[in-house]
């Protein structure tokens, strides 16, 4: 009898590093908005222009990703993994080799294909090679790393950005040293490789369309509460009174510290109910925000990040996690670029939902106080009315 291949520490450390990209994405160029503005100021509306430059692979990501969900049950996840991690690589690369406006969005364009398909690999092998335990412990690890990189990013570009506004886009050669990894070391899943397998599974039972509306509808509505930090806390501060933007990236840091805290807090509750992982992080995200929005004081205003910051820690493996355990194993990469979707458009649309709220409540504050009681009404409701989810039908062990 052939012995099935287990997935070990260099597998689980590829994935953890494809993780890491949809951040790099954005976090790599953050310093050098203001050189794309003086470099390209003949370009018109420039000034909308080069935060698309940043926000462009996501709309990406959201419109692709369940494409690339099909393609990894049709294909299989390997050689997909490989081949759009190089296509991340060099689309990232292009501005520095091609420099005008042109060549930069479409480089930025080209980055997001890779990105919706090589973040749908990553999420489906995780669940391909790993038990649920393995998985928390994987996730756990993605939510400590990625902040560590984030910080270590914002230096590399500021670093390389000193040499000329296109010089940051070097970081992206990473995603080439990840393909290379990946090549080594990343094996197709059995499950997705025996020949037929998917084939017969499809034919056998039909895909869960209500479980997968249920991790949709929720992935989305959280994204789109959990963006509202990401993208407003600097105006929030702003509105405080803090105007120095070294200060502002302080307080941010400080607060940040505790993601990490929130992937450890989810690995500790990852043997316990989605009922209750889902509570506590409600309550976190509501607490924190709504603290953030009634605070006038910078050091509570920090404290309540504080809390909200441990809530984002857990947001990302809770859902992942959930979405892996719950669909059916021959249908878990349309499932995951499904969940990818879903993530990426609360993200863009996250912006428009403030937007629309500041007018209905009066001010940003006001907004953050009132996304603070929807994740609290969310966590209540939840917990009072929330049932577990039916077991999912799975396929035969190998």
């Amino acid at each position: 009898m052939e012995t099935r291949r287990q997935a070990g520490p260099a597998q689980g450390i590829i994935i953890v590093a494809i993780g890491l990209l949809p951040m790099m994405a954005i976090v790599a160029l953050m310093p050098i908005v203001p050189l794309l503005v003086k470099n390209f100021q003949h370009v018109p509306n420039i000034q909308t222009m080069a935060p698309l430059v940043l926000s462009a692979p996501g709309l990406c990501v959201a419109l692709l990703s369940p494409f690339a969900g099909w393609a990894a049950d049709r294909y299989g996840r390997r050689n997909l993994a490989i081949g759009f991690a190089a296509v991340y690589g060099i689309g990232g690369m292009v501005p520095f080799f091609l420099q005008d406006f042109t060549a930069l969005l479409a480089g930025r364009l080209l980055l997001g294909v890779g990105e919706a398909f090589i973040l749908t690999m990553g999420n489906t092998l995780l669940g391909d090679y790993f038990d649920k335990d393995q998985r928390a412990k994987w996730l756990m690890w993605q939510g400590i790393v990625g902040p560590a990189c984030g910080s270590g990013l914002l230096s590399a570009s500021g670093y390389l950005a000193g040499f000329g506004w296109n010089f940051s886009f070097l970081v992206y050669g990473t995603a080439l040293i990840i393909a290379l990894a990946a090549y080594f070391y990343l094996y197709e899943p059995e499950r997705a490789a025996a020949p037929g397998s998917a084939t017969v599974a499809v034919a056998s039972m039909p895909f869960p369309r209500t479980m997968m509306l249920r991790i949709v509808v929720t992935t989305f509505v959280l994204a789109a509460l959990y963006f509202v930090y990401t993208l407003q806390f600097s105006l929030a501060l702003d509105t405080l009174g803090l105007k120095e933007i070294h200060k502002i990236g302080n307080y941010s840091a400080a607060a940040a510290a505790a993601v990490p805290l929130g992937a450890v807090v989810f690995k500790l509750l990852a043997r316990r109910s989605i009922r209750l992982q889902f509570t506590v992080l409600f309550l976190l995200l509501g607490t924190g925000l709504a603290g953030i929005g009634m605070s006038r004081d910078l050091y509570t205003v920090v404290g309540f990040a504080f809390v909200q910051q441990v809530g984002a820690g857990m947001c990302i493996p809770i859902l992942i996690g959930w979405g892996l355990r719950e669909l059916p194993d021959a249908y878990r990469g349309r499932g995951m670029g499904l969940w990818t979707s879903a993530f990426f458009l609360g993200q863009f649309l996250s912006p428009f939902l403030v937007m629309l709220m500041r007018g209905w409540f009066g001010g940003l504050l006001q907004t953050f106080v009132a996304c603070g009681l929807i994740c609290i009404a969310l966590a209540v409701g939840n917990l009072a009315f929330g049932r577990r989810p039916p077991t999912p039908v799975q396929l035969p062990v190998r």
